[in-house]
C-alpha cells in the first residue's frame, strides 16, 4: 500500500520542486493538509502541463442503505441473473399504458409516446437499457440511473421541469413515464431561426428558476445546454424573426421597444436528469467530467468543480440563443474536443462581439456575470433571477398569499419525501396546522387564520378534505394557470399520506415559511420530538427498517420499503445506512428558497386581480372572506 505524507499549505514534496498550494486550482476552495497521493501532474489537451491539485470526490457511490448488488465495487462487471430485479420498481408498465411511435433515441436507449390504459392521457416513455450501449453493466452505473430517477422525481414536482408520473422496470430496462411536451426543444426552436432578446428572456428565466431549485435543494444538473429544455405546449409561437434589426437595435441603445408580452409563449421544462446527483454544502467539490464539452465550466475540464459549474453553462446557453453563436467559436462543428477543451480554458469571451451589440445592455450584464471564470465570483442562479433582465414584477417583494400559493406548492413539492413527511409532523409539534394553539410568532395568529380561510374556501362540500377537483377549480378561480397533469403531481407530492386528498396539516406544511418558524426559540425542541418519534428504539439514529414502519401501510404504486430507501438516500450523507441528530437538522435546515425562484403561474394581468379582488372564490360558495391575505 502507498504511503502518504501529510502537506499542509505552503510546504514543499520531498520529491517535487513545486510547492503544494493554499487553494484548489480547480474551484479556488480553500485546502485542508492532503495527502501526496492526491495530487496529480495532469496534462489539460492544450495547455501547458502544471501541477493541478485537485480536492475532489466521486460522483456515484453506494450507501449502506442500497441493495447489495449496488454495494458491489463500482467498475466491477455483474451478471444477467444480477440485473433482473435492482431498483424494485413495479413490471407492470403493459397494465397501465400502451407504447406508442418512438419520439427520439439516443447512447441513453429511446422515448416513446404511449397512452395511459385509464385515462387514455399521453405521456413519454424514456426507456433505459441495464447494460449501457457501449459498455459493461456496473454497480456504478446502476447507482447512476437509481440517481437520475431520484433527481427527477424530487425536482419534476416544479413547473419548470417535466414531471416524473411512474417509473417500472423489467429484466433488461426501465421505463420512466415522464410529461410529454410537444413544442420541441429550445434547441429545435434555434434551429428554425432566430429567437428574439424577449423570447431569451422567456427561456432563460425557466432555466434560472430551475437552476436555483435544484441548488437550493443540494442537486447539481451537470448538463445545461438548449437540448435538454422542452416547450411544453404544441403550438408555441415563436415569433421567430418578428423583430427587426432596428428594433434590437434601439433596445440596445435604451430605446423602448413597446414590444407587447405574448400569451402564447410556453412553458419551459427541464428535462434529461442523467447527469444530475445530489451535492451537499461542505462536500468535496466533483472531478468527473460530465457535460457537453462546449458548455462545459473551465472548472469542470480542470475536474474539481460544484454548483457554480451549471450557471457558466447556462451563460454559454443564453450567448448562443442570443447570438447563435458559442462564446469562442461560431459552431463546433469543426472543432475537436482539445480544441473546446483549449478555448474555453485559456481564451476570454470577447463581450465587444458585433452580435452582442444587438443585445441590450442589460443583457450583456448578465451574461458578464454567468460566464466569470472565477467560480467563488460568478453570479449564483438565486441573484441571477434578482438582475433586472430577468426579475418578474409581481407587484410585491413579499408576494401576498394567495398571490403565492403555486410558488409555495411548489416549494414545498419538490423538497425530499422524508422532508415532508417531517414538515408536517412538525406543523403539530409546533403548533401550526391550523387546529391547536399557533406558537408565539410574530403574525403566526393572523397568518394561520388566511391560511384556515383559503382552505374553508377551497373545500367546497365541507368534507375537512381538500381533493384535487376543488384544488384545481380553486386555483383557476384566483387566477392560476396550471393543467390538469401538473395540479395531478403537486397534488401527489403534497399529499404525503397518499390519501388523495389534502388535510388541513398537509395544506398548512406546504404553504408556511418554515425559515420564519425556525427562528422560534423552541425549534430544536420540537425537532427532537419528531427524531424521537422516527427513531423508535432510541439508540440515536433513524434506520431503514424505522422509516419503513412509519410509512405503514404506504398508499401508493412501489413499496414502502423502496420508498423508505429513497428517503434514507436524502438524509444519509455519510452513506452509513442510518441518519444521525445531525444529519436530521440539517435535512431541516435552509427549508425555505426565495418564492421568485419558482414560476408563479398567475394569468396576464391576475397579480392585479388577486391582490385587489379577493372575493373570486366566492362564486364557489356563495359567501366568503376577503381579508384573509398578508
Amino acid at each position: 500500500m502507498q504511503s502518504t505524507i501529510p502537506l499542509q499549505s505552503g510546504t514543499l514534496h520531498p520529491r517535487h520542486p513545486l510547492p503544494y498550494p493554499r487553494a484548489c486550482q480547480g474551484c479556488a476552495a480553500q485546502l485542508p493538509p492532503l495527502d501526496w497521493s492526491r495530487l496529480q501532474r495532469r496534462r489539460i489537451p492544450g495547455v501547458a502541463s502544471r501541477l493541478v491539485v485537485r480536492c475532489a470526490r466521486t460522483d456515484y457511490t453506494a450507501k449502506a442503505g442500497d441493495v447489495e448488488v449496488l454495494k458491489k465495487p463500482l467498475k466491477s462487471e455483474l451478471k444477467p441473473s444480477e440485473l433482473v430485479t435492482v431498483f424494485g420498481f413495479p413490471r407492470d408498465f403493459d397494465t397501465h399504458y400502451a407504447m406508442g411511435d418512438m419520439l427520439g433515441a439516443g447512447s441513453f436507449g429511446v422515448v416513446r409516446q404511449a397512452t395511459e390504459n385509464q385515462t387514455g392521457n399521453q405521456y413519454a416513455v424514456k426507456s433505459i437499457m441495464k447494460i449501457p450501449k457501449n459498455g459493461r453493466p456496473t454497480p456504478r452505473y446502476l447507482i447512476k440511473l437509481q440517481t437520475e430517477v431520484d433527481a427527477m422525481r424530487q425536482l419534476g414536482a416544479s413547473l419548470d421541469a417535466v414531471h416524473l408520473k411512474d417509473v417500472f422496470e423489467d429484466e433488461l430496462s426501465i421505463h420512466l413515464v415522464m410529461e410529454l411536451c410537444e413544442g420541441g426543444s429550445v434547441l429545435d426552436g434555434l434551429q428554425q431561426g432566430d429567437y428574439s432578446e424577449r423570447q431569451v428572456q422567456h427561456i432563460m428565466r425557466s432555466v434560472m428558476r430551475f437552476l436555483a431549485q435544484s441548488h437550493s435543494k443540494g442537486i447539481i444538473y451537470r448538463d445545461v445546454k438548449p437540448d435538454n429544455f422542452l416547450a411544453k405546449d404544441k403550438n408555441w409561437a415563436k415569433e421567430i424573426h418578428s423583430e427587426t434589426f432596428l428594433s434590437r437595435f434601439g433596445r440596445a441603445v435604451g430605446l423602448d421597444s413597446r414590444e407587447e408580452i405574448a400569451p402564447s409563449d410556453s412553458p419551459i421544462k427541464a428535462t434529461d436528469f442523467g447527469l444530475a446527483m445530489r451535492h451537499r454544502a461542505g462536500e468535496p467539490p466533483l472531478k468527473s467530467r460530465s457535460g457537453t464539452p462546449a458548455y462545459m465550466a473551465p472548472e469542470v475540464i480542470q475536474q474539481c468543480y460544484g454548483l457554480p459549474a451549471d450557471i457558466w453553462s447556462a451563460g454559454t446557453m443564453m450567448y448562443q440563443l442570443l447570438t447563435g453563436k458559442f462564446p469562442f467559436w461560431d459552431s463546433v462543428k469543426d472543432c475537436t474536443l482539445q480544441d473546446v477543451w483549449k478555448a474555453i480554458l485559456s481564451q476570454q469571451v470577447n463581450f465587444t462581439r458585433p452580435e452582442l451589440q444587438q443585445v441590450s445592455t442589460s443583457a450583456r450584464g448578465l451574461l458578464m456575470a454567468m460566464l466569470e471564470r472565477d467560480p467563488r465570483k460568478r453570479i449564483t442562479a438565486a441573484k441571477a433571477l434578482e438582475h433586472p433582465w430577468l426579475k418578474e414584477d409581481l407587484g410585491s417583494d413579499t408576494p401576498r398569499l394567495r398571490a403565492s400559493v403555486v410558488q409555495r406548492l411548489q416549494r414545498f413539492a419538490t423538497h425530499g419525501q422524508l422532508k415532508q413527511l417531517v414538515l408536517r409532523t412538525l406543523t403539530e409539534a409546533a403548533g401550526v396546522d391550523g387546529e391547536s394553539a399557533p406558537p408565539p410568532i410574530e403574525g403566526a395568529q393572523e397568518w394561520l387564520r388566511s391560511v384556515r380561510v383559503l382552505f374553508d374556501e377551497l373545500d367546497v362540500d365541507s368534507s375537512g378534505t381538500v381533493s384535487i377537483q376543488e384544488l384545481s377549480a380553486g386555483l383557476e378561480a384566483l387566477g392560476f394557470d396550471v393543467s390538469p397533469g401538473e395540479m395531478e403531481v403537486l397534488m401527489a407530492r403534497i399529499d404525503t399520506d397518499r390519501d388523495g386528498g389534502l388535510q388541513l396539516s398537509e395544506f398548512v406544511a406546504s404553504l408556511v415559511d418554515w425559515g420564519v418558524v425556525q427562528r422560534h426559540h423552541a425549534w430544536q425542541d420540537w425537532v427532537r420530538a419528531v427524531f424521537d418519534r422516527l427513531d423508535k428504539d432510541g439508540n440515536g439514529f433513524i434506520t431503514l427498517d424505522e422509516i419503513a414502519e412509519e410509512l405503514g401501510d404506504y398508499k401508493g404504486k412501489e413499496d414502502s420499503l423502496i420508498a423508505a430507501r429513497r428517503m434514507l438516500r436524502e438524509a444519509d450523507a455519510n452513506g452509513d445506512g442510518q441518519v444521525s441528530w445531525s444529519e436530521f437538522v440539517e435535512l431541516l435546515e435552509a427549508t425555505d428558497d426565495d418564492l421568485n425562484q419558482y414560476d408563479s403561474r398567475l394569468k396576464r394581468y391576475a397579480h392585479d386581480v388577486v391582490d385587489e379582488d379577493l372575493s373570486t372564490l366566492d362564486s364557489l360558495h356563495g359567501s366568503g372572506s376577503s381579508d384573509d391575505y398578508v
